[in-house]
């Protein structure tokens, strides 16, 4: 019931003057009829039994309606017991002789302060439970690889034990006997093919590197390129010195060269190397770091006697560099020629400039693979996992300044070190190219963080860290698929969301999203709005069962103009607007977009959209690809990882579509609302642009999931493209979220030309 007509129309006309002992109310989050609802159940019924409806913030409007209902004499009956309907549920009777308490208000207020508490610890239990059942899947899938492998090992066992058993064989002894004058001849000519083969085997593979390979070397410095920064670098007006640090702890002697080889290659030729054993015991290593360190005057070796830990290494290393800058290199990565040379020369541009990073890859036996092409800073992207990396240069007074590497966080002290710096410091500038190789080895996470296990678990620690310091309430849990980390924060407070859904296709869509959205949203204040114009009929008469408001627009108009339309005919502080032909996956979708939306520095937020054929049809959109935008990793399978995890983890976009965008109404109304020239995608990446104009991040979810059944077909809108191409050239040619590295023609992340 929404209305008191309602009450009348639902009774029918013989009941409608009928008495009865109790009426149920399940009351919504609107408060505009309460007394006349109010009125007309006390009339005709001595007990009203009040449970919360759907989208209805039980903590906020219970208190609201006990003191609607005492005006009628009506009053809380506390000693039944309805906690098994809901916990927000309350029992008002009729009580001859007993005054309205003065004591209810503070009843009520105590209750509704101990609702939100229990709805607090309900998300809190549902997170962990939800974490619980994605580490269930990551063993389940272990367990599964596991059988297989013994299964795999048994087949192997047995096919041994039969080998051996034909080896003994009589059969077979007779039968070398015969043989044997014919098989020296067949074993000279294999040796020699063998010896033949070999190098054109080796001649082939040199010739045949991988795509990334291939595209890496077109793209590095050349030898030409290398002299000629350095000469630019003679000329730059700030030539300061970089210190490079390097802890090093029985390293094989050759990668260790290679190492050093690296740095004495600097087309930058102000810089220091310094190494910190940290206690090694290899006598090999040991014999070779005095003639390493020998090799240029810019080495510098120490040696800590005893294994401290690579956070001591460092802090060590940290307090013999004189640069200005100071840059980490671990004992058997390389970097580029030009890495330092890139670092200097950002800095004659941006000489405020903090912290700097780089592109990388992973250095494996058959030379270089799998690069991590990096966005601009993107700090939800770094909440997610360290994406930032190597190589990475930072000011050495800023570090100093943080208090160093942590020893609690050793395995990911780098990651602890950089959440420290962002704490001081928002100048952040990448370098887009590959400038560090990630040595594969048995002992790094270059492989897998599997390989370091207690890497998982310091992370987490450093970002749960990182957020007590900012005062942020939050949940720091891993995601077992991708080995990233999923963050929820606590909701402050559950302000109300206008739902607007547009109507475009006809009464069954809009029924099924009322229906989806009411039975599958356990967020708590919220109501759906229904936009229709002059050219669909039938919305305002939807014989529903569910709360939902619908608003008319007269006259004709796009899509752009029935948001702004609706958005000023509600007045809650959320908005939220959704497609006809989605429905949400999992009833938390909407308050883990809410726990971003309610941060100042966030403007809007997006979900991943997956179609019925489980695919993906948005998950935050690109901008400058295919003209103008497309949405990321379009037609992936829902549950793929996406290139270097990005499907998968909460990130910082450029944009996001309003077939499910939650904003905050003040950042609307401060961005302008939608342009009414455009229409669709691009309206809605140009109202995201805007906000990030005025200084707002759009944060991409992948944990509030839902279906989207009918989604439209692309359009070209010639005038649209015309106005966002004039407005919006810079970052058309160059979205901050989207590597230049990578293709212009799709948005799935994959290598460029």
């Amino acid at each position: 019931m929404s209305s008191p007509g309602d009450l009348t129309t639902k009774l029918g006309p013989r009941q409608a003057t009928a008495h009865f002992e109790t009426a149920v109310w399940f009351y919504s989050s609107g408060e505009n009829d309460d007394n006349r609802i109010a009125e007309a159940l006390s009339r005709c019924a001595d007990g009203i039994v009040l449970l919360p409806g759907p989208g209805s913030d039980a903590a906020r409007r219970r208190p609201q309606l006990v003191q609607c209902f005492e005006r009628f004499g009506l009053l809380p009956d506390y000693e039944c017991d309805l906690m098994e309907l809901d916990a927000g549920a309350l029992c008002l009777r009729r009580q001859p002789g007993v005054a309205a308490g003065a004591l209810t208000p503070a009843v009520e207020a105590a209750l509704a302060r101990l609702n939100r508490t229990l709805s607090d610890l309900k998300g809190s239990l549902q997170i962990h439970c939800s974490e619980l059942e994605g580490a269930h899947r990551h063993i389940a899938a272990l367990e599964e690889k596991l059988l297989k492998l013994k299964e795999y090992r048994r087949e192997l066992k047995l096919l041994r034990e039969q080998k051996r058993t034909l080896r003994k064989s009589p059969e077979r002894r007779v039968g070398q006997i015969l043989l044997a004058p014919y098989r020296l001849p067949e074993k000279l000519a294999k040796t020699v093919w063998k010896k033949l083969r070999r190098p054109a085997r080796e001649c082939r593979r040199s010739v045949a590197p991988s795509e990334y390979q291939e595209w890496f070397e077109r793209h590095r410095a050349t030898a030409r390129d290398l002299e000629r920064m350095r000469n630019e670098s003679r000329t730059f007006a700030s030539k300061p010195l970089i210190s490079v640090i390097t802890p090093v702890f029985d390293t094989p002697v050759q990668w260790l060269e290679e190492a050093i080889e690296s740095v004495l290659a600097q087309a930058y030729e102000n810089w220091e190397l310094v190494l910190i054993d940290d206690g090694s015991s290899d006598t090999d290593l040991l014999r070779a770091l005095p003639l390493l360190a020998a090799r240029d005057r810019r080495i510098i070796l120490k040696n800590l006697g005893k294994h401290e830990g690579i956070s001591a290494a460092l802090n060590q290393g940290l307090a013999l560099a004189r640069g200005e800058w100071v840059g980490f290199l671990d004992h058997d990565d390389v970097i580029e020629p030009d890495a330092v040379f890139q670092i200097v020369k950002l800095l004659q541009t941006h000489p405020d400039a903090d912290l700097i990073y780089s592109d990388e890859d992973k250095l494996g036996e058959d030379g270089v693979e799998a690069p991590l092409f990096k966005p601009d800073w993107s700090p939800d992207f770094f909440l997610s996992y360290n994406y930032v990396g190597h190589l990475t240069a930072v000011r050495r007074d800023i570090v100093q300044g943080t208090g160093g590497f942590r020893s609690q966080f050793d395995s990911a002290q780098d990651y602890d070190l950089f959440f420290r710096v962002i704490d001081q410091t928002k100048r952040i500038h990448h370098i887009p190219s590959v400038l560090y190789h990630w040595r594969r080895s048995e002992s790094s996470s270059a492989i897998s963080v599997r390989q370091k296990p207690e890497q998982l678990e310091a992370s987490r620690l450093a970002i749960e860290d990182h957020l007590k310091r900012r005062g942020e309430s939050a949940h720091v849990g891993v995601d077992w698929r991708t080995h990233a980390f999923c963050v929820r924060r606590g909701l402050l407070e559950a302000k109300k969301i206008s739902v607007i859904v547009l109507t475009c296709h006809g009464m069954e869509l809009i029924e099924r999203c009322i229906e989806s959205l009411t039975n599958r949203t356990s967020y708590p204040n919220y109501e759906i709005v229904i936009v229709n114009d002059d050219e669909f009929h039938g919305a305002s008469a939807f014989p529903s069962h569910f709360a939902y408001r619908t608003v008319r627009f007269s006259g004709e108009a796009n899509d752009s103009a029935l948001k702004n339309f609706a958005v000023n005919q509600t007045n809650d502080p959320w908005i939220l607007f959704l497609g006809e032909g989605i429905e949400p996956i999992e009833p938390d979708w909407l308050t883990i977009m809410a726990e971003h939306v309610q941060r100042p520095e966030v403007g809007a937020v997006g979900a991943r959209l997956l179609n019925p054929n489980a695919t993906v049809e948005q998950a935050g959109m690109v901008v400058g690809v295919n003209k103008t935008a497309q949405p990321a990793f379009h037609g992936f399978p829902a549950e793929h990882p996406g290139v270097n995890r990005q499907l998968q983890v909460t990130r910082n976009c450029s944009a996001v579509s309003s077939a499910c965008m939650l904003t905050r109404r003040d950042v609307f109304q401060e961005a302008g609302g939608f342009d009414e020239r455009l229409e669709g995608a691009l309206a809605d990446v140009d109202l995201c642009l805007r906000m990030r104009r005025a200084g707002y991040l759009i944060v991409y979810t992948p944990f509030a999931k839902l279906c989207w059944h009918r989604a439209p077909a692309d359009q070209i809108d010639m005038n649209g493209e015309a106005i966002m191409r004039e407005r919006w050239a810079g970052v058309l040619r160059r979205d901050p979220y989207y590597n230049q590295n990578l293709s212009r023609e799709r948005a799935d992340f994959s290598l460029g030309k």
